[in-house]
């Protein structure tokens, strides 16, 4: 599942010019009979950084995926800034990459929805496309088929999808899967390049990572509820 989306103009939308770019009204996401998460109200600002913790199966990917538009609330609504750039990295286990595409054009397909959609990829975008394969140590791999690839290459690769285009909100599941100290360092790096201009809501249990960010709210996700 790869995904980048501009939301369009609908009549569920916040203030283009405000500073809350989601905002979720007593939300609910249910299964059947089976409650994931109940009456959630909770609200994403342009300056936030958020990490989901909690348990596993306690709802976080549920979460995040409520906030990419992966999946409708059963109930209440959720509401997004109009325009919104929204950029997604689901967990990489769950993509099947038997999909015929290589490192670069994946990488590369991060742009869509910033401003390309429907046009042509310009000269900026495939300049971070490389500067962004060389910091992950993917330009040596550009090439090869993502049905090749690795654990750990692979999880580069999605990162650096997800980074290549400039979204105004990041949505990370678990990004610091599979990467070494010298790959985390280089991913936080580009984190931080991006705190001032991009909120971004993490699933992430790793400590060191986070510490590296000094002004972190978290959000724990369980028992069908976020506090």
């Amino acid at each position: 599942m790869f995904f980048k989306k501009i939301f369009s103009p609908t009549h569920n939308l916040l203030p283009a010019d405000g500073d809350t770019l989601l905002e979720i009204d007593n939300a609910c996401l249910s299964y059947g009979q089976r409650h994931v998460l109940c009456h959630l109200h909770r609200t994403v600002k342009s300056a936030d950084f958020i990490v989901l913790t909690g348990a596993n199966g306690g709802g976080k990917t549920t979460l995040l995926r409520l906030m990419a538009g992966l999946l409708p609330p059963t109930a209440g609504s959720i509401r997004r800034r109009e325009g919104l750039a929204v950029g997604y990295l689901p967990q990489y286990r769950h993509i099947d990459r038997r999909f015929p595409t290589t490192v670069r054009e994946t990488v590369l397909s991060g742009c869509f929805g910033t401003g390309c959609l429907g046009g042509s990829l310009t000269a900026a975008h495939r300049s971070e496309t490389d500067r962004l394969l060389q910091i992950f140590h993917l330009s040596d791999l550009a090439s090869r088929p993502i049905a090749e690839l690795s654990g750990g290459q692979w999880q580069r690769t999605l990162i650096a999808r997800a980074l290549a285009g400039q979204s105004d909100l990041l949505l990370l599941d678990e990004p610091d899967t599979h990467l070494d100290t010298l790959m985390k360092t280089r991913f936080i790096d580009e984190l931080k390049l991006r705190r001032a201009t991009t909120a971004i809501v993490m699933v992430s249990h790793d400590e060191a990572l986070l510490s590296a960010f000094g002004d972190v709210q978290e959000w724990h996700v369980g028992e069908g509820g976020v506090s």
